[in-house]
């Protein structure tokens, strides 16, 4: 075989060898159409590593609305059940304990407090013998044999105290709150009154009338 035949056959060799590589690059598009797997589809392109994706829309929850705090400096508080109206320490429904506090607060306390209890204790006596009508027997002296004009019933001392008259040591002053039901039916739990008790020469508490101008 001569050069020039050996140069055609290669020639030949390299044009068929060509041949099937073009086929072989050109088969993927007439293959019935399907998109090359490296080549991402026209409507969904790829999102930039550099484009953070967007945040999903949140709907805010409405719970229920706080209720606000009281405020201290507005409104006015309820009353306490102890609370004097009107500026008066002894309106209102009052402890008896309140009352007493009240009573010592007004008064001197110059009587001994075993003194002072023993004399409230007989001032009450008395009182309610005064306004009842009951137990007046105890103080003939006192009551001269009458009786009460008006009669109280549900009647007890709520507070008691006492301090010396015009300075003495034998006299004193039984300032009572005491609390009861009039003949008219009507409830008062908050009524004052005083009662004098003098001591005699043999050491005895009495009453004694209060002198008008200390009523």
């Amino acid at each position: 075989m001569t050069g020039a035949e050996r140069s055609g056959l290669v020639m030949l060799a390299m044009a068929a060898v060509l041949s099937v590589v073009g086929v072989a690059l050109l088969w993927p598009d007439m293959s019935g159409g399907r998109a090359p797997v490296a080549r991402p589809p026209a409507s969904s392109p790829a999102p930039s590593p550099t484009t953070a994706a967007p945040s999903p829309e949140v709907t805010p929850t409405v719970g229920p609305k706080p209720t606000p705090s009281p405020s201290r400096t507005t409104g006015s508080p309820s009353p306490s059940a102890s609370a004097p109206r009107d500026g008066d320490d002894l309106a209102g429904s009052v402890s008896d304990a309140a009352l007493l506090h009240s009573l010592r607060l007004s008064r001197q306390a110059n009587i001994p407090p075993t003194l002072e209890e023993r004399l409230v204790d007989l001032g009450g006596k008395v009182l309610l013998a005064d306004v009842t009508g009951t137990g007046r027997k105890a103080f003939p002296d006192y009551f001269k044999g009458a009786s009460a004009t008006d009669r109280w019933r549900d009647c007890r001392i709520r507070a008691g105290v006492g301090e010396r008259y015009d300075n003495r040591s034998d006299a004193a002053l039984i300032h009572l709150v005491w609390a009861g039901t009039s003949p008219m039916g009507e409830r008062d739990d908050r009524r004052p009154a005083t009662v004098l008790l003098v001591r005699d020469a043999g050491g005895t508490w009495a009453p004694q009338p209060l002198p008008e101008e200390d009523e």
